[in-house]
């Protein structure tokens, strides 16, 4: 079984914000914007699979073998994070949350009302973030708590319904208020079978997807670049651009051929987004 760390670099409009994975999580439609600006969003996903048709693919960050935390690690060595939740569980709260706020929400058009709690928890380092990680929060983001920042945070999140079909989490025309507080924020999308890492910020990251191959060499990872966000994309395609551009000096290429690779090189451009 191969383990796989995939990645996106693109520009992103929280104005017109377009898809995310199909039938697993769609974004809450938004407030018009006048002049959206255009940020850097940076998708990190991963996979399982035993050849490079990927038919019996896993995917999603933790089929990768690595986590959030590490990630976040990777790509901003040591900084202090304040990790987010809206609708959690009010009888899952971190000890280290430095703000809970236990409120009811109406489901499924008023039909039904829980119990949710809204929290803030600061955490540092890859182990720290993981242990927050399973309590569900929403994302994270490099800033103290301060009433300018929730307030963008609820923007974010508040208005969104997370046990819907497909999830509806993240307001994208707020990502701008966000990151009028912080120089990017971490978000937790669906992928097929798991959570992607996605960090917008108005500029790329530096030095970030060579971060992540570094991770990924010294996990033993193989490190495979997308052209669109990997929850959208297919595994087999990306497979086979990397296996085209696969430097002979590195020796043969990591991922066994599947029975028939001929159904990959036909599948136009056009049609790499996942049916």
């Amino acid at each position: 079984m191969v383990q796989a760390l995939g990645f996106s670099l693109n520009t992103f409009d929280p104005g017109d914000p377009g898809r995310l994975c199909r039938g697993r999580e769609r974004w809450v439609e938004g407030f018009p914007l006048d002049q959206a600006p255009t940020l850097s969003r940076l998708v990190v996903s991963g996979a399982s699979f035993t050849d490079d048709t990927a038919r019996d693919a896993r995917r999603g960050l933790p089929f990768s073998g690595l986590t959030p935390g590490a990630v976040l690690d990777a790509v901003e060595p040591g900084r202090t994070l304040l990790a987010f939740c809206e609708q959690g569980e009010p009888g899952n709260l971190p000890e280290t949350a430095v703000q809970v706020e236990i409120y009811e929400q109406p489901r499924y058009g008023g039909r039904r009302i829980d119990r949710c709690a809204r929290w803030r928890a600061s955490c540092a380092g890859a182990a720290a973030v993981d242990a927050l990680v399973g309590l569900q929060p929403d994302g994270f983001v490099p800033a103290e708590p301060s009433p300018g920042l929730e307030e963008a945070l609820f923007l974010l999140t508040g208005h969104g319904d997370r046990l819907a079909t497909p999830a509806r989490r993240y307001q994208a025309s707020a990502l701008p208020d966000v990151l009028a507080h912080a120089p990017w924020v971490a978000l937790l999308h669906a992928d097929k079978h798991g959570p992607v890492l996605a960090l917008y910020s108005h500029a790329p990251l530096p030095g970030a997807p060579e971060a992540l191959e570094r991770l990924a060499a010294t996990c033993g990872r193989l490190f495979v670049p997308f052209s669109i966000p990997p929850m959208l994309a297919r595994w087999d395609r990306a497979l086979y651009e990397l296996r085209l551009r696969w430097p002979p000096a590195r020796g043969d290429f990591p991922v066994p051929p599947g029975e028939d690779r001929a159904r990959v090189r036909e599948v136009p451009r056009e049609t790499v987004e996942e049916e």
